[in-house]
C-alpha cells in the first residue's frame, strides 16, 4: 500500500518564476531508532488481529505523523494483514464443532450467518431483543457444539478487524532497509503525479565507453554509440507506453552534444496528472539505474556474462545524464522536481530486490509484449503487411520497426516504420489524433522534413482539417479506424513506382546467356532476375528480355523463360515416356518427372502442370477434384480405352427418355353473351 505525495514532508521555495519543490528524504542513520521501535512493534503484534494495532501507538514510536503515516505504508512491503483461515480457527478452538458446521454445510463466516438469521427467522420471527439474545445464541451455538464467545468470533472472522498480520520474509527487515524503500516511493510519488520528465543526457559518455571497446580485446554485445543510445531510449519508453520526444540541442556538432529527452505521460493524452501513474516511474528507474534488480534487467537473458552487461548498461546510461527534472502537480498547481544526484544517492541501488520489496512493488512486472507499439493501429498495421509480405503480396517490400532516427535542423524525428526495397528506403509515420499539444509538436517536426521524398504520413480522416497545414508537401494515406496496408502499397505504386528504370536495367546478353546455360528459369527466380515484383511487369520484362534471339528463348506466364529446343526435346521424352506406359497419377508422374529431368527439380506443382498443358498430346484427366491421370492422347491403346470407356458411359450412364407428357385438352372458357332490357317505360 503506497502513500501519495500528499503524504510525504516536503518544502516548497520560489526560484524567480519558477515554483521548486524538495522532497525530505531520510538520510543515512536519520530516524534509526524510532524506525526499530516501528519494526519491532510489528513483530509483537505477528498472529494478533488487526484491533489490536494502534495507530497512535505507531505514531508514538516515529514521533512525527507524517513520517509515521509514510513509514507504516512503507512496512506493507514486509507486513501485511491476512484473512483467517476458517478451518484452523475451527481446529484450534472447537475441533468438534468443525465436524457439525461441516455436516450442515457452513464452510465460511459467510454460510454462518445466513443460518443463524434463518434460524431466528423461524424461532424469533426475525427479530431478536436484548433480553432472549443472550439465549437464543447459546441455543443456536449449542446446535453446533460452540461456544457463544466462539461463535461470536466465528460470525466476524472475515472482517477486516479480525485479521492476522503476517511477514512473508524470513528476517525482519532492517531500520535502512526500511528507509530506504521509504525514499524509493516517495520519489516515486511524485513522478506519480508529474505530466512530464526531462533528461538531458551526455552522448560524449557513450562515445568514450565505445572507444574504450575499440581498443579493449573483449567485444561487448551491447552498442553504445549516439545512434544504439537513442534507439534504446525510444524502445524502453515504447516498451512501457510512454509518450517521449528528443531533440538536440541548438549547438549539435559541439565535442560534447547534449540529448533531451522528454517523457509526456496521461497528462498530455487525457489531461490528468495524477494518472500519470506506474509506467513513467518505472522508466524513470531504469534510465536514473536505481531500484531495478538484476531479476528484471536479465529475465530473457541468460548467462552471467550478460548480466553482467544488462547492468552495467544501465549503469553507464545513468552515469551519463547530466540534468533530470520533472513537472509536479498537486494543490492544483505546477512545481518543477530536480532529481540530482544527491537525491539519487539516497535509493536503493542496482543489487538483487528482496522478494519482499519485489513482490510489493509492481513496476518490476514486465508489461505485454504488445506494449512495444505506440497504439493499436500500428500493430495491427504490422500484422498485416507482415501477414501480405509471407505470401508475397507486398511489391517486394520489407517493413522494419523502430527504423535510424532522422536528425531535424532543431531535434531528432524518429519515424514508425521504414519499408525498404533494394537501395530505396521509405519512411512511414502513422500520426494520431491525440492532445492538440501532440499535433503542434508534430507538425513543427514535419515542416523540418519539407523537400523530402521519403516520407509517406498515415493520417486518421477525423484529423483532415488539424493537419491541413502539412498535408499539400507529403504523400498521404487517409485511414478511418484502421491503417490499411493494401490501401498503402497502393501509394507506394502511384508514387514509387521505378518499372521504367528497372525496366531499363536488365541485362539482355545476361538473361539470354542465363536461360541458355539453365535452359529453364521458373518463374519466382525471373522475378529477381529481372527486376520485377508484380506479374504484370514480369510479362512485360521477360518480353523485353528475350527480343532479338530469334524465337530461341520463351516466356509463359506460370512457368518462366526456358529455351524453345530444350522444350521441344523434353516434349518428345516426356510424350514417349508417357506413351510407353499408358497413364500414370498426375502425383507420381511429377515426382518421376523431377528425377527423369533434373532441370525440373525446383519446378512447383503447379508450373509443371501449365507445361503439361502445352502439349498437344499429353491429357491431363481429372476424375475428382482429388485425383489426375496423366495420358498420352496419340498414343493407340489408350486412344481404343478411351473409346471404350467412352461407348460403356453412354450405354450405362444415358439417362431413359422420359414419356412425352400428354396433351391436355384446355377447355374453352363458356362465353355467356349478356342482353340489354329495353326501356319499358318510354
Amino acid at each position: 500500500m503506497r502513500f501519495s505525495l500528499q503524504d510525504v514532508k516536503k518544502q516548497v521555495q520560489r526560484r524567480g518564476s519558477e515554483l521548486y519543490v524538495g522532497l525530505h528524504f531520510l538520510r543515512p542513520g536519520e530516524l534509526r531508532t524510532e524506525i526499530e521501535g516501528l519494526i519491532a512493534y510489528y513483530e509483537q503484534l505477528i498472529g494478533q488481529p488487526r484491533r489490536q494495532f494502534s495507530m497512535d501507538d505507531a505514531r508514538a514510536c516515529i514521533g512525527d505523523y507524517r513520517f509515521a503515516h509514510c513509514l507504516v505504508s512503507t512496512l506493507s512491503a514486509w507486513y501485511h494483514w491476512r484473512q483467517g483461515n476458517w478451518s484452523e480457527v475451527l481446529e484450534r478452538i472447537e475441533s468438534e464443532a468443525h465436524s457439525c458446521l461441516d455436516e450442515a454445510g457452513i464452510t465460511s463466516p459467510v454460510h454462518l450467518r445466513l443460518a443463524l438469521f434463518k434460524y431466528v427467522n423461524e424461532h424469533y420471527q426475525g427479530f431478536l431483543d436484548t433480553a432472549i439474545r443472550t439465549e437464543a445464541l447459546q441455543a443456536f451455538a449449542a446446535t453446533y457444539r460452540l461456544s457463544v464467545p466462539n461463535l461470536e468470533y466465528l460470525l466476524v472472522l472475515d472482517s477486516d478487524e479480525e485479521e492476522i498480520l503476517v511477514r512473508e520474509a524470513t528476517q525482519p527487515p532492517g531500520a535502512q532497509d526500511v528507509a530506504t524503500l521509504y525514499n524509493q516511493w516517495a520519489f516515486e510519488a511524485a513522478l506519480f503525479n508529474a505530466s512530464s520528465v526531462h533528461f538531458v543526457i551526455d552522448c560524449q559518455a557513450f562515445e568514450n565507453v565505445r572507444d574504450r571497446e575499440a581498443q579493449s580485446a573483449a567485444p561487448q554485445p551491447t552498442g553504445t554509440g549516439v545512434g544504439a543510445v537513442i534507439k534504446r531510449l525510444c524502445y524502453l519508453a515504447r516498451l512501457l507506453g510512454v509518450y517521449y520526444d528528443l531533440a538536440y540541442e541548438s549547438s549539435v556538432f559541439n565535442t560534447n552534444p547534449l540529448l533531451h529527452l522528454t517523457l509526456y505521460g496521461p497528462q498530455e493524452m487525457t489531461g490528468a496528472p495524477q494518472q500519470y501513474g506506474m509506467r513513467l516511474a518505472r522508466l524513470c528507474r531504469m534510465l536514473l539505474g536505481y531500484g531495478v534488480s538484476q531479476r528484471q534487467h536479465t529475465k530473457d537473458t541468460p548467462g552471467r556474462h550478460k548480466q553482467k552487461y544488462a547492468v552495467a548498461g544501465t549503469k553507464l546510461l545513468s552515469s551519463a545524464i547530466v540534468e533530470a527534472e520533472a513537472s509536479v502537480h498537486f494543490s492544483q498547481r505546477s512545481y518543477c522536481f530536480a532529481m540530482d544526484n544527491n537525491v539519487l544517492t539516497l535509493l536503493p541501488a542496482i543489487t538483487e530486490t528482496d522478494p519482499a520489496q519485489e513482490r510489493a512493488s509492481p513496476l518490476v512486472q514486465s508489461p505485454a509484449p504488445s506494449t512495444v507499439f505506440d497504439s493499436s493501429i500500428e500493430q495491427s498495421f504490422a500484422e498485416a503487411f507482415t501477414s501480405l509480405e509471407n505470401s508475397q503480396a507486398v511489391d517486394g517490400w520489407h517493413l522494419i520497426r523502430e527504423p535510424e532516427p532522422l536528425l531535424l535542423d532543431h531535434g531528432i524525428f524518429i519515424p514508425d516504420f521504414v519499408l525498404i526495397r533494394a537501395n530505396r528506403r521509405i519512411y512511414v509515420e502513422i500520426l494520431g489524433f491525440w492532445t492538440p499539444a501532440y499535433r503542434e509538436r508534430k507538425i513543427q517536426k514535419l515542416q523540418q522534413l519539407q523537400g523530402r521524398e521519403d516520407i509517406v504520413l498515415a493520417i486518421p480522416v477525423e484529423a483532415k482539417e488539424p493537419f491541413a497545414s502539412i498535408a499539400a508537401n507529403f504523400p498521404i494515406v487517409w485511414y478511418d479506424g484502421q491503417l490499411s496496408a493494401t490501401e498503402l502499397l497502393g501509394l507506394l505504386r502511384s508514387r514509387y513506382d521505378d518499372f521504367a528504370a528497372r525496366l531499363a536495367s536488365i541485362s539482355v546478353a545476361e538473361v539470354q546467356k542465363r536461360v541458355e546455360r539453365e535452359d529453364l528459369l521458373p518463374e519466382r527466380a525471373c522475378y529477381e532476375l529481372l527486376h520485377c515484383y508484380r506479374r504484370s511487369e514480369l510479362a512485360l520484362a521477360a518480353e523485353y528480355a528475350i527480343r532479338g534471339t530469334g524465337q530461341r528463348v520463351a516466356f509463359v506466364p506460370g512457368i518462366g523463360l526456358y529455351q524453345v529446343n530444350w522444350m521441344e526435346q523434353l516434349r518428345t521424352s516426356f510424350v514417349e515416356w508417357i506413351g510407353s506406359v499408358g497413364k500414370l497419377p498426375l502425383a507420381d508422374v511429377l515426382r518421376e518427372s523431377r528425377i527423369r529431368w533434373p532441370t525440373l527439380a525446383d519446378c512447383e506443382d503447379a508450373a509443371l502442370e501449365a507445361m503439361f498443358g502445352l502439349w498437344p498430346e499429353v491429357r491431363v484427366h481429372r476424375t475428382s477434384i482429388f485425383e489426375a491421370m496423366v495420358e498420352v492422347v496419340g498414343n493407340k491403346f489408350v486412344d481404343a480405352q478411351l473409346i471404350t470407356s467412352n461407348n460403356e458411359g453412354t450405354t450405362n450412364t444415358s439417362p431413359a427418355k422420359k414419356p412425352s407428357p400428354e396433351k391436355r385438352s384446355v377447355q374453352k372458357k363458356r362465353v355467356v353473351k349478356e342482353v340489354a332490357q329495353g326501356d319499358l317505360w318510354n
